[in-house]
């Protein structure tokens, strides 16, 4: 005679592997959406953490070559001021970035945080960074509405809008600063 009972348990338990590798899968694929270690500062939106070039999700910093006025009408380097600025602030801290996107240029757009702070919440209280209002990322339009009203950073003279810049590719050479060595006088 034959058994009909050996079949199913079979099937049963081979139903179960299969869930537990898609489940260990899933797991994995959260695990290699966050990236942690110290960063390395490319321009002021741009970081490089464990090797990964991640853009920070939410705002735009002007670019590395971008000058503005400030509140007295003279010229500065205001995408080195925003690096440069990251950077310290950074310095030996460890930066923990959750991954929402990868953008055209191949930059893991992510939120980025050092301890429990945002940073670009940060950069836009700072007024180094405006909220970008592009594909819906309206998240740190009350970080700058703050750092305008106070007119910090940016807001204290004028300035072209980062968040329509023209965007080259990014790479770790072009790194303004790196926020594990403290700046040299």
């Amino acid at each position: 005679m034959r058994e009909t009972g050996s079949f199913g348990v079979g099937a049963v338990v081979a139903a179960c592997l299969a869930f537990l590798a898609s489940a260990a899968a899933s797991v994995e694929a959260r695990a290699a959406d966050s990236v942690s270690g110290k960063a390395r500062v490319l321009n002021g939106d741009t970081l490089v953490v464990a090797g990964r070039v991640i853009g920070l999700y939410g705002v735009a910093a002007p670019g590395l070559k971008q000058t503005c006025l400030d509140g007295k009408a003279q010229s500065y380097a205001c995408g080195t001021v925003a690096a440069k600025s990251l950077a310290a602030h950074l310095r030996e801290a460890t930066v923990t970035c959750r991954v929402r996107e990868t953008d055209d240029y191949g930059r893991a757009v992510s939120v980025c945080l050092r301890d429990k702070e945002d940073l670009s919440a940060w950069l836009a209280e700072k007024g180094l960074a405006m909220a970008d209002r592009r594909r819906g990322q309206a998240a740190y339009v009350g970080a700058e509405t703050l750092a305008w009203g106070k007119r910090r950073g940016l807001w204290a003279g004028s300035f072209e809008d980062p968040t329509n810049r023209p965007r080259s590719a990014y790479n770790r050479s072009n790194a303004v600063a790196d926020a594990n060595k403290p700046e040299t006088p």
